[in-house]
């Protein structure tokens, strides 16, 4: 009878307290192995899928290419920016217009220097109407050369409004290739190659795996938040056949808000690992944590 009590008593304190502490460790029993990042991929442009090369539980790395949304026009798009910016590139660094500005503003000023050396020489020699005319001529050529600077200016501008144009031809081109934006698992495929799809349409469900999240309470009355954010855990999960896998990371999480009951959530980040090809810790999975002090 008195065993009976005993066991009862240990019954009810678990059941209560989930967190075992000792002088060294905190254990939390049915911890929840979760995911950290998961990412439901969108397409970005209109157009049929022209290449979906992936398949469920594939793996696939951060910037992999996933598929291709029908790229031709955006292609020609590309090809026709690329050859307006070789010929604004062309005018801009055409400099001919100005080189011939200047070197007619020389001889018109040579011109005018040379009647009003003759008239200085030989008063009346050249009529005061042709002195006008070659000062006129002269200030027309100065003019000319700013004309040309400016022009000149305006081309190495438009070069820019051309490199711009392709720069937006290669993102409208980029935008139609889908690729992944983490480490991952495919999941789930929702679109495949000769489908339809529109902006915002989901094309494919990836989960990363390699790192988890486990997630546990913690008590306000028995254990203080600083006590535990940083620290280093051990996790253990119970697998098939008995069998029991252990892994290591530290505590990244101690949330401010406190649930009815007193309880706090916490949360570990741990390296996930293979075996025969297939990942051991699983979203889903109940863990124990084991917090060092």
């Amino acid at each position: 009878m008195q065993t009976t009590k005993t066991l009862l008593c240990v019954l009810i304190a678990t059941f209560t307290f989930p967190a075992v502490a000792t002088a060294a460790s905190i254990t939390l029993q049915h911890c929840l192995v979760s995911l950290i990042e998961e990412v439901q991929v969108p397409a970005q442009e209109a157009g049929v899928l022209e290449t979906c090369a992936i398949k469920e539980g594939q793996q696939v790395k951060a910037g992999e290419l996933l598929a291709v949304i029908d790229d031709t026009r955006a292609k020609m798009q590309l090809k026709v920016a690329g050859f307006k910016l070789e010929v604004a590139k062309e005018e801009a660094d055409n400099s001919i217009h100005v080189r011939y500005a200047n070197a007619a503003a020389k001889v018109s000023e040579a011109e005018y220097l040379q009647a009003v050396e003759a008239n200085r020489k030989v008063s009346g020699t050249v009529p005061q109407a042709e002195l006008r005319r070659l000062l006129l001529t002269h200030r027309r050529t100065v003019l000319e050369i700013e004309q040309a600077e400016m022009s000149l200016r305006i081309a190495g501008l438009e070069a820019q409004v051309s490199r711009a144009e392709v720069d937006a031809a290669q993102e409208n081109l980029q935008r139609r290739r889908i690729t992944s934006p983490l480490n991952a698992v495919v999941v789930e495929l929702y679109r495949h190659a000769g489908e339809w799809v529109q902006p915002g349409d989901p094309v494919m469900h990836l989960a990363q795996v390699n790192r988890l999240r486990i997630e546990g309470f913690l008590n306000t009355d028995k254990v203080d938040p600083g006590e535990v954010a940083g620290r280093p855990v051990t996790v253990r999960v119970r697998l098939a056949h008995e069998r029991t896998e252990q892994f290591t990371g530290k505590i990244v999480f101690v949330s401010p808000l406190v649930q009815a009951g007193g309880e706090y959530q916490i949360w570990a980040e741990v390296e996930n690992r293979q075996r025969n090809g297939q990942w051991v810790l699983r979203p889903g999975l109940s863990a124990e944590m084991t917090i060092q002090k």
